[in-house]
């Protein structure tokens, strides 16, 4: 692995800790596209996922009190419905198709969770957990990007900040250990992966403080708006290179 990559992993993993930090999702969708740029997408949805999974616990932890085990625990089912199909995914698609899916998934679930109409539900309706559970798992294995499906769903019981958050926190966390030890069995955990997880785990830290410190003072608005901006642009960016070496 070049310095150049263990820059660029370092320098990525910071903004997309603060994005998390500060929405409760937004990792992988940070990480991955733009890691791809420098990197393997494989082997970047592998250190996303890894790097993303350091800093849900102490978030989690943050918000345990928050937590509904009965609202969590239908999408948490599906979710470990859902990793191992993932992770098959991840160890047989072609790695150029793969950006390709990364960043299609980037720009839809972009604009799903940023421009979607605001549907709400009384409640949250279990087989429909389970569904988007299982979605999720799958997406988080295959892509990193396990987010979108759950944001877009909780979003529309959970409009309490706090319990929003803890909701996501409590499905993500176990579905993404399950997903870090199917990577492991299938082999995905290598050498440069654990590089670039050590280099990068400093950087997750601080940029955890930073977008905690953010969540009280900045509008998070204009920080999605920014976000928002920086998925098009790398998914853009992926997408070009893809079809390049398709070509």
């Amino acid at each position: 692995m070049s310095a150049e990559v263990l820059a660029a992993a370092i320098a990525i993993a910071f903004l997309a800790a603060a994005c998390e930090s500060l929405t409760a999702f937004g990792f992988a969708l940070v990480m991955v596209p733009l890691l791809s740029l420098a990197w393997e997408v494989k082997p970047a949805v592998v250190t996303s996922t890894i790097l993303g999974t350091a800093l849900l616990l102490p978030l989690l932890y943050e918000v345990r009190g928050h937590v509904q085990p009965g609202r969590v625990a239908p999408l948490l089912l599906g979710s470990f419905t859902g990793v191992p199909a993932g992770v098959i995914i991840l160890d047989r698609i072609d790695a150029t198709a793969l950006e390709i899916v990364v960043a299609s998934v980037v720009i839809v679930a972009g604009l799903a969770v940023y421009l979607s109409p605001q549907l709400t539900l009384s409640r949250p309706l279990a087989p429909l957990s389970f569904l988007i559970g299982a979605m999720s798992g799958a997406l988080r294995a295959a892509t990193s990007m396990g987010g979108p499906p759950a944001v877009l769903y909780v979003l529309t019981f959970e409009h309490e900040v706090e319990r929003f958050r803890a909701t996501l926190l409590a499905l993500f966390v176990p579905s993404s250990l399950l997903t870090i030890a199917g990577l492991a069995i299938a082999g995905r955990i290598s050498g440069d992966v654990l590089l670039a997880v050590a280099t990068g785990l400093p950087a997750v830290a601080l940029g955890a403080l930073v977008g905690r410190w953010a969540r009280g003072r900045a509008s998070q608005s204009v920080f999605r708006l920014a976000v928002l901006a920086l998925l098009f642009a790398s998914s853009g960016a992926v997408l070009a290179s893809a079809s390049g070496a398709l070509s």
